[in-house]
């Protein structure tokens, strides 16, 4: 058995950007994480046959945590990309009054 504060794998990514998208979205839910990786990306910024692949650890006892989230935004990000709307935007026959998707108005445009 592991023990709770053990660091273990929760994935593997070849991009700088993406581990640090990952890492920031772990923090803001208080999880810690280690981007780890073989060779320096700022010396090397290749991927050839897994050498510079970049390994995102977590604790143990927060792995099923992490992996939830990575899903539930993973699953967010393909309804958005499915449905073509994000949030806040409309449709194009309507406006949007009062400041944003937060508690938006929508009103009818005339038509014209």
């Amino acid at each position: 058995m592991i023990p709770p504060g053990e660091p273990v794998e929760l994935l593997r990514l070849y991009s700088d950007g993406e581990a640090d998208l990952v890492r920031r979205l772990l923090d803001s839910y208080s999880i810690p994480c280690q981007v780890v990786t073989q060779i320096t990306h700022a010396l090397w910024p290749l991927t050839v046959d897994g050498l510079g692949e970049l390994r995102i650890l977590v604790p143990a006892d927060r792995l099923e945590e992490a992996e939830e989230i990575l899903a539930e935004h993973r699953r967010q990000g393909m309804e958005m990309l499915q449905g073509g709307k994000f949030d806040g935007e409309t449709d194009g026959n309507s406006e949007t009054a009062a400041g944003g998707p937060e508690g938006a108005i929508e009103k009818e445009k005339d038509p014209e």
